[in-house]
């Protein structure tokens, strides 16, 4: 079962925009909890699939900005795992775009204050079409996030364990 303010069919068609040679940006913001329940799983990877295939095929054309929480405000087990396996693959996926020479996407994790309990920004895909903004004002609200210092900070492959459990056992290993 999805969550009913996450609507996959409006995200799917949002996020399928980024194949098109009109569009030169986008605009993704993710902090609800939701994309973390089991439900959303599949519309979860479809979003991370299309940002990757759009980065591939058209990343020197297309600048593409993702906002998630960076920490959890709660914990659950199912809820913080999820949640580092979600963050690792993005890092991941980021350091094989860049390792091939490609430009990645920005991802940005929102600090949330410590009475803060969800974002202040409504999750969402825009993308820029031909100038155009698909709603300029919740565009604006997500890019003012990112410009603001000290409310985000970029999730790289430093921030993530890629080694493995034997990365560091045998310091050879990076010679």
């Amino acid at each position: 079962m999805t969550d009913p303010a996450i609507d996959p069919a409006v995200w799917r068609e949002r996020i399928a925009a980024l194949e098109s040679d009109a569009v030169t940006a986008a605009v993704i913001v993710q902090c609800d909890l939701a994309w973390l329940r089991p439900g959303l799983l599949g519309v979860r990877n479809d979003v991370d699939q299309a940002v990757m295939r759009a980065q591939l095929c058209r990343g020197d054309r297309l600048t593409v900005n993702r906002v998630v929480l960076h920490s959890l405000p709660v914990e659950s087990a199912a809820a913080a795992g999820a949640f580092e396996e979600w963050q690792l693959r993005m890092s991941a996926a980021a350091l094989l775009l860049c390792a091939d020479g490609r430009p990645a996407p920005r991802i940005h994790r929102l600090i949330l204050g410590g009475d803060q309990s969800s974002a202040p920004i409504p999750d969402m895909v825009e993308v820029l079409d031909n100038g155009d903004w698909t709603d300029r004002q919740r565009a604006g609200l997500a890019l003012d996030i990112i410009h603001t210092i000290g409310a985000t900070t970029p999730l790289t492959g430093y921030d993530m364990d890629l080694d493995g459990p034997f990365g560091d056992a045998d310091p050879s290993i990076y010679m």
